[in-house]
């Protein structure tokens, strides 16, 4: 799996992304203060991207970020991760550069609910190449939507008797 780290589709604020729909995944690459305005822009520019896919694993480049976010901001981005227009069911990938980042990323992935998807790298070396053997694997799904499906397969399992 060739992972593109260039010349990317959209610029925002600190933060750009890229869809690579023949492979599955979106890339988020951040530069700078990424504060969470900087968050939610790219958020909302990818989710409104014809090409993006909730089903899409995220490698999400935090290295080169200095990430300025309260406890508040975190949570509000986490809230915003949940929302259904924001909602993704891939696993998401992070690179970050201290364990500053590392916390509040655990933080993110723990109020956003999804801690069993979300790893954390140091390098991007690593995370891609974590991505690259994992990628084809199904991530846990969120509570709700694994509740609805039982539902849902229990409905048509009345429904055929």
């Amino acid at each position: 799996m060739k992972f593109p780290t260039s010349d990317y589709s959209s610029l925002i604020s600190a933060g750009r992304f890229q869809i690579d729909h023949n492979q599955g995944i979106r890339l988020e690459d951040y530069q700078g203060s990424v504060g969470l305005s900087d968050l939610r822009a790219v958020a909302s520019a990818m989710a409104s991207d014809e090409r993006w896919s909730p089903s899409y694993h995220g490698l999400i480049d935090l290295s080169k970020a200095d990430l300025e976010l309260t406890a508040n901001e975190v949570l509000r981005m986490a809230l915003t991760l949940r929302q259904d227009q924001h909602r993704s069911t891939g696993w998401m990938v992070y690179v970050v550069k201290n364990s500053a980042a590392y916390g509040q990323i655990r933080m993110l992935a723990y109020w956003a609910r999804n801690t069993e998807r979300t790893r954390i790298f140091l390098t991007r070396k690593e995370a891609e190449a974590w991505l690259e053997r994992n990628a084809d694997k199904n991530p846990p799904s969120f509570p709700e939507q694994a509740a609805a499906n039982e539902a849902k397969t229990q409905q048509m399992l009345r429904d055929a008797v």
